[in-house]
């Protein structure tokens, strides 16, 4: 049978779309060292869409009913619906042509009739590149199953090949009409509610046991956890920025880079990870930002996922989400990232942060309204997401050309922005997507992060002496002139 029901979590995210500024949209920007070979691309495409089944499934369901929706096989899946092509004119050699046509797929909702994801190859850049910008729906998969579900896209060597081997079949569609659908409905329900109270019975046993075993020790687990599950449910209808407020449709994508090594040394400086020196970056440019605008503010509210994926299944979501206050009054990068690290461990490690499995289970009992205003409860008053997410740790090559940049841009959510950072062959590639209904200038924000990202990365670098900088620069000066004789290597992606 090619139906199953949406996963809680999926089913949320997609009905909570009946207020669009919490659209699930995930989109992934590639830039190519050149134009790929269309033939292959196309062939690496169609085998990712029988690998992965709701590539080729549309969500069938109701409004009005209790149950989560179905994935239901699209007996009209055409696949170059999916595969857009665009030429732009070579501007000024920035991304910034990508960009715009990213922007606009990322605005536009889906056609709900057809397969929830979009592909768009972009050539005409400068000095031949190339770029492939991937749009997708979040209740499809999460960041970290998406770079698994694309691994099929991908080769390790520049030569362009077809898949090998035979591919998988395509699922046949398949209508179960009005009497089928209710035999499944019951179906579902009879058997969520029989996995739901053996899943209860047994967390009651075990908490009775350790009641039993440790009595004091599990009245004060108890009340830690009580204490965690108010933090992680309590609603925040409004932002803690006085400057952030507006949410709206609109949108502007921007990209900032750095070596992945120069961040990581940032947060080693302090006993700290990648993660912490991200977090700084954000707090630290938020800071400025806030500044400029006059409206200084102690801390926001920041909404990072947690991954708790444990298999290597591709699709659904396996992630909770995290949400605590940040400071951004912090001047001094070494301090914020010393105050932010075990901020993030505690929020990453909240005893609560489970609940909302149940709590999501229990969502999508409501009608879809019901539900979309409870849960745009929780997301409308956060600040900021972030979201980090590990790329691969060496070069990739599609259909021919090798993949320069690989820069993602998470859905706000109902937040002013999202800075989403992906990790990629020895770069880290910071994609922010800005409600410009919050941030009425962007670019001003994105300046603020660019000097924030600066600073950060200056704690992690080595202290040199001046006497030895100035006995080095004759060095240097050859060095620079030996490079400008070697054979020129394929440009790295500008950002605007």
């Amino acid at each position: 049978m090619n139906q199953t029901r949406l996963a809680a979590f999926d089913a949320v995210m997609y009905g909570v779309e009946q207020d669009p500024v919490l659209r699930s949209t995930i989109v992934v920007m590639l830039v190519l060292d050149g134009e790929p070979d269309l033939e292959v691309g196309v062939a690496r495409v169609e085998r990712m869409t029988r690998l992965v089944p709701k590539l080729r499934q549309v969500v069938s369901g109701t409004s009005t009913s209790l149950l989560p929706p179905r994935w239901e096989t699209d007996p009209n899946f055409d696949l170059n619906y999916h595969l857009r092509r665009y030429v732009v004119p070579v501007e000024d050699g920035t991304l910034r042509p990508v960009l715009r046509i990213a922007e606009q797929m990322a605005e536009q909702d889906f056609d709900r009739s057809r397969p929830l994801w979009e592909m768009a190859l972009i050539t005409g850049l400068a000095d031949g590149r190339a770029a492939v910008v991937f749009k997708i729906h979040h209740s499809i998969t999460d960041g970290v199953g998406g770079m698994a579900m694309a691994a099929s896209l991908f080769d390790l060597t520049r030569e362009a090949k077809l898949p090998e081997g035979p591919d998988p079949d395509v699922p046949d569609p398949e209508s179960r009409g009005t009497a089928g659908r209710l035999a499944d409905g019951f179906q579902y329900s009879a058997v969520h509610q029989v996995n739901s109270l053996r899943h209860y019975s047994e967390g009651a046993l075990d908490l009775l046991t350790r009641v039993v075993r440790d009595p004091s020790g599990s009245l004060a687990e108890g009340a830690m956890f009580a204490s965690s599950a108010a933090r992680v449910l309590a609603p925040a209808n409004e932002p803690m920025s006085p400057v952030m407020k507006g949410r709206t449709l609109s949108l502007e994508l921007d990209v900032l880079s750095v070596p992945l090594a120069d961040l990581k040394a940032a947060g080693k400086t302090v006993g700290g990870t990648l993660n912490d020196a991200f977090l700084a970056v954000v707090s630290g440019g938020l800071q400025r930002y806030h500044a400029l605008h006059n409206a200084p503010v102690p801390d926001i509210r920041v909404n990072m996922p947690v991954n708790m994926r444990t298999d290597g299944n591709s699709e659904g979501n396996s992630w909770v989400p995290a949400r605590f206050l940040i400071p951004i009054d912090i001047d001094d990068p070494r301090e914020r990232m010393k105050v932010l690290s075990p901020l993030l461990r505690h929020a990453r490690s909240e005893p609560a942060l489970p609940i909302s499995d149940f709590v999501t289970r229990r969502l999508i009992q409501l009608p879809r309204g019901l539900m979309t205003k409870v849960a745009g409860g929780l997301m409308k008053g956060t600040d900021v997401a972030a979201t980090n997410v590990p790329g691969p740790p060496i070069p990739v090559y599609m259909a021919g050309t090798e993949v320069l940049a690989f820069v993602p841009f998470a859905p706000k959510g109902g937040a002013a922005l999202n800075v989403a950072l992906m990790s990629y062959n020895g770069m880290v590639y910071l994609g922010v997507n800005i409600d410009t209904g919050a941030v009425r200038d962007p670019d001003v924000l994105m300046v603020c992060l660019q000097e924030a990202l600066d600073e950060v990365v200056a704690v992690g670098a080595p202290v040199v002496d001046k006497a030895e900088a100035k006995a080095s620069k004759p060095v240097k000066k050859a060095a620079n002139k030996a490079g400008k004789k070697a054979k020129a290597k394929p440009k790295k992606a500008k950002s605007s």
